[in-house]
């Protein structure tokens, strides 16, 4: 091999290392240096009533935990009704309609459910539900008092059966 050969692949594999260096990432930041983790904000819900096809489960919650008061002696999990409750207030909404004169189009003349919200300091917030869009991937539902028809995701109808379901109601 010619010295410049030599001397060609040294310069090319200095310029490489250069921008290899020059464009690699930083190494992540040790854990120490992170800010501690934020606590998810607990929303401030504290009873949950469900009504369906003339059937009513009750529940309320108590440090953190949810127990079914009606059906007595259902056996509701607690992470299934906080699934709900975090189905339907931390999952972003989608706005429909204000069109109140096309309820029926949405199934919210006579909803298939009915979800009551108590807060410790308020009047509790209803939510109608009916049916679901087309393509099956969401239900149109409506706060009471609001013309606005949103579009939850179908998880909330899932987990309204399984509720159902649990409490034997």
């Amino acid at each position: 091999m010619r010295w410049t050969r030599a001397l060609t692949y040294a310069v090319i594999a200095a310029v490489l290392a250069t921008v290899y260096i020059v464009t690699a990432p930083p190494p992540p930041p040790s854990p120490s240096s992170l800010p501690p983790p934020r606590e998810a904000p607990t929303p401030a819900i504290n009873s949950l009533r469900l009504e369906s096809a003339g059937r009513t489960v009750r529940a309320t919650r108590a440090d953190g935990q949810w127990e079914v008061i009606e059906p007595a002696g259902a056996k509701v999990p607690s992470d299934l009704i906080a699934a709900l409750v975090a189905a339907v207030l931390e999952t972003a909404a989608d706005p429909v309609s204000t069109d109140t004169d096309r309820l029926a189009d949405f199934g919210l003349i006579t909803p298939w459910a009915r979800l009551s919200f108590g807060r410790p300091n308020g009047a509790p917030v209803t939510l109608a539900l009916g049916s679901a869009n087309p393509s099956e991937t969401g239900v149109y539902g409506r706060l009471e008092g609001n013309p606005q028809i949103i579009l939850l995701g179908l998880n909330v109808r899932y987990y309204i059966d399984l509720v159902l379901k649990q409490s034997g109601a």
